[in-house]
């Protein structure tokens, strides 16, 4: 393929009042299929390292387009991050599901969710809501342990008067602890039935692998686990990411049944 093709370029997505920011990779040509990226708690559409990026362009050298938008209150979007919830965000990441199947050049029956963290959370929730609009599932260190993370940092960090937490300088804001001590995370989404890939580092300290374990177990026949030896949260080197990408890229034109781009 002729990489000089590939377009990258900014878009928007007003939702009500708020505008969320984000960027669009295109291969050379259309239709084609395309790859929604949702970031992890206090992450970004680049993500650590520019993770997301990277990802990104990989995949459109592969034929692939991709999208990545911050969340409301993260990266460039409007609002203010102690607004965040989890419902807020799979909301949002439903409104970026329709808001790209309907683009120009995206084969609107080809479209997969890759969510990292607590974007995987969301992800995984915007399938259960939406299955028929969601080709495949891809997680990365799904962070099925936000409860606990949460109520950790409430419990340890320094309290602030409207209620919420200085969390690294940025306000955690007290609903969003409310909503997830009420929250089973893992219920109702097995209700989406199609192939579901996880991938986890086995020295994941932030969401340890079992987390990725319990997911496997809730979607059963139609998801794999795959660990990569030795990678920690961010898979914060090259040969981490390495298998993580063509991981992710395989499983996508398998579920496909070709090789795109190719």
């Amino acid at each position: 393929m002729n990489q000089n093709r590939q377009r990258e370029y900014p878009t928007e997505l007003r939702i009500g009042e708020v505008v969320l920011r984000g960027a669009v990779h295109r291969p050379g040509y259309s239709p084609h299929p395309a790859v929604i990226l949702y970031h992890g708690f206090t992450g970004n559409r680049m993500e650590s390292k520019w993770l997301f990026v990277q990802f990104a362009r990989r995949l459109a050298a592969e034929g692939w387009g991709c999208v990545r938008f911050d969340f409301s209150g993260s990266g460039e979007s409007d609002g203010e991050f102690k607004e965040m919830t989890l419902g807020r965000e799979i909301e949002e990441g439903k409104e970026i599901l329709r808001y790209v199947r309907q683009m120009g050049g995206v084969d609107p029956e080809k479209v997969f969710l890759c969510g990292f963290s607590m974007g995987g959370v969301v992800a995984t929730h915007v399938a259960a809501s939406m299955p028929e609009c969601v080709r495949g599932l891809c997680l990365w260190a799904p962070a099925g342990n936000m409860r606990e993370k949460v109520e950790e940092y409430f419990r340890t960090g320094i309290p602030l008067p409207d209620g919420g937490v200085d969390l690294e300088g940025v306000t955690l804001g007290r609903p969003f602890y409310e909503e997830l001590k009420e929250w089973d995370l893992y219920e109702g989404i097995s209700s989406y039935k199609g192939p579901v890939l996880i991938l986890h580092g086995d020295r994941d300290e932030s969401v340890p692998l079992e987390w990725g374990r319990r997911y496997l177990q809730v979607y059963g026949a139609s998801a794999r686990l795959h660990s990569i030896r030795g990678a920690n949260h961010v898979f914060s080197r090259i040969s981490w990411r390495e298998e993580l990408f063509s991981e992710s890229i395989a499983f996508f034109k398998s579920v496909l049944g070709s090789e795109q781009g190719a």
